[in-house]
């Protein structure tokens, strides 16, 4: 019988399965080190990531948190739906009574408020127009005819407005971001 060097029988075997035992034993551990390096980078990551919220948030003026509020309150009537127009009507109310404590606020508040004002008398007058036009009685007389008139003005008004709002709103953002 042959042996190969170093191996005697069932030492040699012994020995290899000691050898095995502790390379597996090896692997575990390199695999816990780098279990624990990889959750060590993930909390420092979070920990970054809660130390930003904390510096953004905790540390807004209350012109910040206004100037936000503000920001939010015309963002939602811009982005909300033409139909039915009684939740615009609540929402232009909400705006309005925003507070608007610094210049850029109470311009922003004020020239988009009006803007969406106008827009908001216009589709209000053109629907009385409208109602008056489909009643079956054919009600609609010359006081529609002027009713269409004023909603066509207030629409080219609030057309005229829109982009001092938009303005206003770019300068408001500007401000917030240079008090930060």
């Amino acid at each position: 019988m042959t042996t190969r060097p170093g191996a005697t029988g069932s030492a040699g075997a012994a020995g290899a399965a000691g050898t095995a035992k502790a390379a597996r034993a090896a692997g575990a551990a390199g695999t816990a080190v780098r279990r624990i390096a990889a959750v060590k980078r993930i909390a420092a990551a979070l920990a970054a990531v809660a130390l930003v919220q904390l510096a953004t948030g905790c540390g807004r003026s209350a012109e910040q948190q206004e100037a936000d509020a503000l920001l939010h309150a015309i963002d939602v009537l811009r982005d909300a739906p033409s139909e039915p127009r009684e939740a615009r009507e609540a929402l232009l109310a909400e705006l309005e009574r925003q507070p608007a404590s610094t210049p850029p606020a109470a311009s922003a508040k004020d020239t988009c408020a009006r803007a969406y004002r106008l827009l908001l008398d216009a589709t209000a007058a053109e629907a009385r127009v409208r109602a008056l036009l489909e009643a079956p009685d054919g009600a609609a007389g010359p006081g529609a005819l002027a009713d269409l008139v004023a909603a066509d003005a207030k629409v080219k008004e609030s057309a005229e407005v829109m982009p001092r709002c938009a303005e206003a709103l770019a300068i408001l953002r500007r401000s917030g971001r240079r008090e930060m």
